[in-house]
Order: C-alpha cells, then sequence, then structure tokens
C-alpha cells in the first residue's frame, strides 16, 4: 500500500513538475517601455500612432460619427467592454498582458507586443546578442512580424466582434499590403537598421 502512495505522489509531482515547466515555456507580455529601452524611435514613432491610442478610442465621446454608423452609441464607455478591449490593448486575457485599467495600465494600446507577440523570451535574446541574431532566432523564441505576417494584423482588423467592417463603409475592409504600401501601421525604414526588425 504504502509502495502505491508512494508511486502516485511521484506521479503527481512529475505531472506538476511538466505542467509547470509548459507554463514557463509559453512567454509572458512584458510592455512596450522593455522595448523602447534600446528601440527609442520605434518607440517614438508608436507613441504618435494610432495604435498606442487605440484604447482612447473606446472612451466616451470618441469617434462620433463613426461610432452612430456602426450603431454604437457615442456617449458610452466602452473601456471595459471585452468584445472592444481585447483589440484595443497589448495581450488581453494572456499572462503578463492586459488585465484592467488600474493593474496594467501599461498595456493600455496596441503595443509592440501586439504585432510581434510576448516578449518575454525574445527579449532576452534582444539583450544579450543586441545586434548579432537573425529574424529566425528571434521567431523561434515567438517573436512576430506583422509586416511578414497577415494573420498578426487580422486577428484584430478582421475580428468578427469589431462593430467596424466593410458593410458599414468601404474604408473598413482591411487590406494587408496596402496598409503596409502606407507605412502607417509599422516603423518607418532607417536607412540601415541593427535590429532584427
Amino acid at each position: 500500500m504504502k509502495k502505491r502512495h508512494a508511486t502516485a505522489v511521484l506521479f503527481v509531482i512529475f505531472f506538476l513538475t511538466m505542467a509547470l515547466q509548459a507554463a514557463e515555456a509559453k512567454p509572458k507580455y512584458v510592455g512596450s517601455k522593455k522595448c523602447g529601452g534600446c528601440h527609442k524611435s520605434e518607440q517614438l514613432a508608436w507613441q504618435v500612432s494610432i495604435h498606442a491610442k487605440a484604447f482612447d478610442l473606446l472612451k466616451p465621446g470618441k469617434r462620433k460619427k463613426a461610432k452612430k454608423r456602426a450603431e454604437l452609441d457615442p456617449e458610452k464607455d466602452y473601456t471595459a467592454d471585452k468584445k472592444c478591449v481585447k483589440c484595443h490593448v497589448t495581450g488581453y486575457g494572456e499572462k503578463g498582458g492586459y488585465k484592467d485599467i488600474k493593474s496594467t495600465p501599461n498595456m493600455l494600446g496596441v503595443g509592440c507586443e501586439s504585432c510581434h507577440g510576448p516578449g518575454s523570451k525574445y527579449v532576452i535574446l534582444h539583450d544579450e546578442k543586441m545586434y548579432g541574431f537573425g529574424r529566425s532566432e528571434a521567431k523561434a523564441l515567438g517573436q512576430t512580424y506583422g509586416s511578414e505576417d497577415e494573420s498578426v494584423c487580422i486577428k484584430c482588423h478582421g475580428d468578427k466582434d469589431s462593430p467596424f467592417h466593410e458593410k458599414i463603409d468601404p474604408k473598413y475592409k482591411f487590406d494587408w499590403k496596402a496598409a503596409l504600401a502606407k507605412r502607417k501601421t509599422f516603423h518607418p525604414k532607417k536607412k540601415k537598421s541593427s535590429f532584427a526588425f
């Protein structure tokens, strides 16, 4: 009987260890501030972008005409509406991501990790190797690139819950290639980049 009990305890410990390792294996969100330490020009460009201000659009009185056209109340506060918030913050409902305004104010807006994926693992690569790594190494650690993978953008720009779609106005039809060509959705190209963007 003691042997069975000991075996059962060992199995439980083994499975808990495996679960813990699996949880640690998944990268978590670290926030745009961490990225801005090295990527200063990218962060400055982001700070004045519509992505950075995305959360503010959910506040009462913002984008009144667009909200009316989408049959939304322009005076309503949508900052707690899960269907809206998930695409106006970074890492909604994910490990290290946005929880609420008070506990995770650094995750307001569509930040770096919305396009580049949760950074806890690839940020270590950036810190350790600074210039001596390629995209394939960063991708192996979870870094994504909206400029290379349409699905990164479509998760919000094509979200089924969005009231802003092409039936309301043709301008809401998201064209990934056109968005990239306009350069409104990602960092301006540098003459020669040292980073694996």
